[in-house]
C-alpha cells in the first residue's frame, strides 16, 4: 500500500506540471476562497488584540472594579487597602482626585485647568499603559524628594519644557515629569496628569496644614470628593460576574468598622471594564465573517470539482494507460485525489503570500490614520496560516474523490481505444 501511496503521490505531481492550464484554472477559486478565509481569521485576531488593547488602556484590564466611599472619612487607609486585597483585590491602586486642584506651570506657561490624579505603582498592572515618551511609575520613585507625575499628551504639548515643571495652589513646588501618556477615555479631562502618592505628594494629593484648617477640610472633603481605589480581581472570581460590584462590596463592608466607615451604604464599587462586552462583538463578528468565508471557499470547492471531472474525462486514455501498465486501482485514486489536494495547496499558498503583501499595505495605512501600539500589528497570525493552508488541503480533498471514483469505475478497454 504504500509503494502504490507514493506512486499516486508522484503521478499526481507529474499531472499537475504537465496540465498547467487545467492547474491554474483550478487555483482561482482556491486563491480567492483561501485568501477569503485567512483576511477573516487575521481581521479578527488583529480586531481582538486590539479591542482588548483599547479596552485594557480606555477601561482597565478583564475584572478591574472602582470602589468608592462617600459621606465618611476613612480613618485608617492602610487597613482599608488591606481589606481591598482580603476581599479579592489581586492589584490594588489609589485613584484620588487632590482636595484642592493644583494649577501648573512650566516657565512662563500656566495651566490653570488640568487634572490630577494619585496613584500607585500598581495602576500600570490594572490599566493598559502606552507610554509616548519615558515610563510608568515603579516603586523606586516613592522614595523621590520631590512629586513624581506622569502627564498626557494634551498637557505636554500644552505645557512645553517638562524638565521645569512646578504644580501649587498658594505655593509652587517643583515636580519630577517621567513620562508622557497617550490619552485615553480614563483621563479625568482634556489635560490630565498622574501623581505617584509618596511621602513627598502627600500633602498636594490629601491636603495639608493646622490642624483646625486640616479637619475643616477633611470634612468638605468627605462630603464633596469620595474615596475611590481601582482594584483587580481574579477574572474567575464570582465577584467578576456582579457588574454592579454588591459581592465585592459586602465583602468589604464586614469590616468596615476597621478603617472607620459605620454607614455600609457609604461603600460602592462596580466593574470599570468592559472586556466581555468587547469580547462577545468580536465572537459575533468573526463568525459572520466566517460564515461569507466559507460560502466562498465552498465556491472554490465547486470549482475544483467542476475542474477535476472535466480533466477525468479528457484523461481517460492516459488513466486506462497507467491501468495497462499495471498501475493499481488504489495508485490511480491517490493520484487523482493527491493531484487535487496538490493544486489546492499552492492555491493556498499563492493567498497566503497575497494576503501577507495586502495586510502589509494596509498596516501601513492604517498606521498613517490611527495610532497602533508596537505589540499589536497588522499580521497573518500562525493560526491563520494553518487555518489556510488545512483548508486548501481539506477543499482539495474533497473535491478530488469523486472525480477519483469516477476515474476508477472507467473502463480501461474503452480509454484505451480513445
Amino acid at each position: 500500500m504504500l509503494r502504490s501511496l507514493i506512486a499516486g503521490i508522484v503521478l499526481a505531481f507529474a499531472g499537475s506540471r504537465a496540465n498547467v492550464a487545467r492547474t491554474i484554472l483550478s487555483c482561482a477559486g482556491i486563491v480567492v476562497g483561501v485568501g477569503a478565509l485567512v483576511l477573516v481569521v487575521s481581521a479578527s485576531d488583529f480586531g481582538q488584540r486590539f479591542a482588548t488593547a483599547y479596552s485594557e488602556a480606555n477601561a482597565g484590564r478583564p475584572a478591574t472594579l472602582e470602589v468608592s466611599v462617600f459621606e465618611e472619612t476613612i480613618t485608617d487607609r492602610a487597613a482599608f487597602e488591606e481589606d481591598l486585597v482580603r476581599a479579592g483585590g489581586r492589584d490594588v491602586s489609589l485613584y484620588q482626585a487632590p482636595v484642592e486642584p493644583p494649577a501648573i506651570r512650566s516657565g512662563d506657561t500656566v495651566v490653570t485647568e488640568a487634572s490630577f490624579t494619585g496613584v500607585d505603582p500598581s495602576l500600570g498592572d490594572i490599566r493598559r499603559m502606552n507610554m509616548l515618551e519615558g515610563r510608568w511609575f515603579t516603586d523606586a520613585d516613592t522614595g523621590s524628594l520631590a512629586p513624581v507625575m506622569i502627564v498626557n499628551e494634551e498637557l505636554a504639548a500644552a505645557i512645553g519644557d517638562l524638565a521645569q515643571v512646578q504644580v501649587g495652589t498658594d505655593h509652587w513646588m517643583d515636580v519630577r515629569v517621567i513620562g508622557v501618556l497617550e490619552s485615553s477615555a480614563l483621563d479625568s479631562g482634556w489635560y490630565s496628569a498622574y501623581i505617584l502618592r509618596s511621602p513627598a505628594s502627600e500633602g498636594l494629593i490629601f491636603g495639608s496644614g493646622p490642624s483646625e484648617e486640616e479637619e475643616e477640610a477633611e470634612a468638605m472633603y468627605a462630603m464633596g470628593v469620595p474615596t475611590t481605589y481601582q482594584v483587580r480581581i481574579d477574572p474567575e472570581d464570582p465577584a467578576a460576574d456582579d457588574p454592579w460590584g454588591e459581592v465585592f462590596t459586602e465583602r468589604l463592608g464586614s469590616a468596615s468598622w476597621r478603617w472607620g466607615v459605620e454607614n455600609r451604604e457609604s461603600l460602592s464599587s462596580y466593574r470599570s471594564d468592559y472586556a466581555e462586552m468587547t469580547n462577545e462583538a468580536i465572537t459575533y463578528l468573526s463568525l459572520a465573517l466566517m460564515g461569507i468565508a466559507a460560502i466562498t471557499l465552498t465556491t472554490g470547492l465547486l470549482g475544483v470539482l467542476n475542474v477535476g471531472l472535466v480533466t477525468v474525462r479528457e484523461r481517460r486514455r492516459e488513466l486506462a494507460t497507467y491501468r495497462a501498465l499495471g498501475a493499481s486501482r488504489f495508485t490511480l485514486f491517490v493520484a487523482v485525489v493527491m493531484e487535487s489536494v496538490v493544486v489546492s495547496l499552492v492555491a493556498g499558498v499563492i493567498a497566503i503570500a497575497g494576503c501577507w503583501a495586502v495586510l502589509a499595505v494596509g498596516g501601513a495605512v492604517l498606521g498613517s490614520f490611527v495610532q497602533l501600539p508596537d505589540d499589536i500589528p497588522l499580521n497573518i497570525p500562525p493560526a491563520g496560516v494553518l487555518v489556510g493552508l488545512g483548508s486548501a488541503a481539506l477543499v482539495g480533498l474533497l473535491a478530488g474523490i469523486i472525480p477519483a471514483m469516477r476515474a476508477l469505475g472507467a473502463s480501461v478497454v474503452a480509454g484505451l481505444r480513445e
